[in-house]
């Protein structure tokens, strides 16, 4: 497979970026209906509380593409994520030097969810420092191309990673906790890691995963 078909996520898992990264060119799925409880709008990071959810507020409806959903400003939504931010990373030794990249994407009003998730998309492959050739559908097509690994859908919250084959943890120091948290979002990673997030992601591809 030399191409991948996959749904934005909102800063997406490791397991995501796991996979994201070993493409150069990839086609986002934004004319599928949009769906509950997917990573599109949440994302899950470690604090010394344990492990938190945060979701975007979002605004659908049962045949709502991804890339018409709105997000719900109303509610102070993006405060509390960055509220969240800094109480679990904070303290950590790559926040001083990332920090501002996200604070100034959640200060501004995105309307779709799909302009705010692109942003943070970009920033965090800009720090891994990773060029991808991006794509967007223009309509949905039940059945994936050929010569295309079709992803959509198949990383999922409920779902356990061990059963996709596309992530093998790979270890490293955490702010929280001595037992390693695997598949957070990626900002456990660079903020713990910073320069070296790619040589784990690297290290956390499942190789026995025969698509690749």
């Amino acid at each position: 497979m030399n191409e991948l078909l996959i749904e934005p996520h909102y800063l997406g898992s490791l397991e995501y970026y796991t996979l994201l990264t070993r493409f150069d060119k990839v086609t986002l799925e934004v004319s599928q209906h949009f769906t509950k409880q997917t990573y599109k709008n949440r994302c899950y990071l470690l604090t010394s509380q344990g492990i938190i959810g945060l979701s975007i507020p979002v605004s659908f409806g049962n045949r709502t593409p991804t890339r018409d959903v709105k997000i719900e400003n109303s509610h102070a939504w993006a405060r509390e994520h960055w509220g969240a931010l800094y109480s679990a990373y904070g303290k950590s030794p790559f926040f001083e030097f990332f920090s501002d990249y996200f604070q100034s994407i959640w200060d501004r009003k995105y309307e779709y969810l799909i302009d705010l998730n692109m942003e943070f998309m970009t920033i965090c492959l800009k720090l891994l420092q990773v060029d991808i050739d991006f794509t967007f559908t223009d309509k949905y097509e039940v059945a994936g191309k050929k010569g295309v690994l079709d992803a959509r859908e198949a990383i999922l919250p409920k779902v356990a990673y061990q059963r996709r084959g596309f992530y093998r943890p790979a270890g490293y120091n955490q702010n929280f906790g001595s037992d390693f948290v695997p598949n957070l979002s990626i900002l456990d990673l660079l903020f713990s890691e910073g320069s070296g997030s790619m040589r784990v992601l690297k290290e956390s591809v499942w190789t026995d995963n025969e698509q690749f």
